[in-house]
């Protein structure tokens, strides 16, 4: 007789669920942990910070003290307020404390300039050597 050659049997169907399913989770899993930053805002003070024109990734290191100023001028760190012709000789102590040679400002945009920059003034007569505002991203 003659042996005629049966086809191979077809492999089952492979479904791309699982591959979707991983794909989705990974979506998932970076959209949660790209939105999740520790908030450096103070809870006493409410600031709106205006919009950055820069985007200086190098900038974003956070530094060790953070200063907020609100819409009426006064300025906040921690849980005390200040006034920013004072902000200087009242953190001197905490600045030599901790070495700190970096300060970083947020200041409502509302807020007068001329309260930022008689804090700058006597961060800089403190002894700090590098002030940073911080910003919201420009879009």
């Amino acid at each position: 007789m003659i042996d005629f050659e049966e086809d191979a049997p077809r492999k089952p169907f492979e479904t791309m669920i699982p591959l979707i399913n991983v794909v989705f989770l990974l979506l998932i899993f970076f959209l949660l942990v790209g939105t999740m930053e520790p908030s450096s805002e103070n809870p006493n003070a409410s600031v709106k910070l205006p919009t950055g024109a820069l985007d200086d990734k190098q900038q974003d290191r956070e530094a060790p003290v953070m200063l907020t100023v609100e819409a009426d001028g006064f300025v906040w760190f921690g849980d005390r307020v200040m006034d920013p012709k004072l902000a200087g000789v009242l953190l001197k102590p905490e600045l030599a404390g901790s070495a700190a040679d970096r300060v970083s400002i947020r200041a409502d945009e509302a807020a007068p300039a001329e309260a930022v920059l008689l804090l700058m003034e006597t961060l800089r007569e403190a002894g700090v050597k590098q002030v940073t505002i911080v910003t919201e991203r420009g879009r």
